[in-house]
């Protein structure tokens, strides 16, 4: 069994999601699978948030771990989907940040 190790880089979940992929055979599924997952616990993850702040909140049950469960879907997948597009994503947020930095942000 692969385990998550302790204080993770970007880098450390990207390699974990990609082996616990394979693992569990998730790695069968092609980007626009995998894009349609995330966007599913996406929706999920918005329900979550809403029930939580009480905005036309259902008669279901919902609580705080719920919310914490949709975020780590939504997590997992969006790793899974850079994963599956070699996407390094510690680069590209060092990129995109110094695109930012240079922006005049009011």
């Amino acid at each position: 069994m692969i385990e998550l190790k302790e204080n993770p880089t970007l880098a450390d979940f990207q390699s974990y999601i990609k082996n616990i992929g394979i693992e569990r055979g998730w790695n069968k599924n092609n980007h626009l699978e995998i894009f349609l997952l995330f966007m599913e616990e996406v929706g999920e993850l918005a329900k979550a948030i809403r029930n939580e702040m009480g905005l036309y909140t259902e008669k279901a049950k919902h609580n705080r771990f719920e919310m914490e469960e949709e975020f780590a879907d939504v997590f997992n997948y969006f790793i899974d989907l850079a994963n599956i597009m070699n996407i390094d994503l510690e680069k590209a947020i060092r990129k995109k940040e110094e695109v930012n930095a240079k922006r005049v942000w009011i």
